[in-house]
């Protein structure tokens, strides 16, 4: 059961994967991000950050690939907390608010 959802998240992931490195190519944004995003290919960086960071924390939580070892495990965990992070940071930093009409 618990390699179905990993599989299952693992897909939304790639297709966050495969939005920001389509928008960091060719600068083109999903319909709802193009009002509101001022640079598509920022975007693209923190968005591919964010899904590695997030399938990293994901893939070392749910199977022992590190055979146990704590310093891997407290490795990989401060490493997908700074990608998830950075990634946040650099897609807001890639936007500008909405204006209140």
């Amino acid at each position: 059961m618990n390699g179905y959802l990993v599989a299952t998240a693992a897909s939304v992931l790639g297709g966050m994967v495969v939005c920001g490195v389509v928008a960091v190519a060719t600068g083109w944004l999903l319909p709802w991000l193009r009002r509101r995003t001022l640079r598509p290919a920022l975007w693209g960086y923190g968005t591919v950050l964010f899904a590695a960071g997030l399938l990293l924390s994901m893939s070392y939580g749910a199977f022992d690939v590190f055979d146990g070892s704590p310093a891997l495990i407290d490795a990989a965990f401060v490493s997908s907390v700074l990608m998830i992070g950075t990634g946040g940071y650099l897609q807001v930093l890639s936007t500008r608010p909405l204006l209140a009409s």
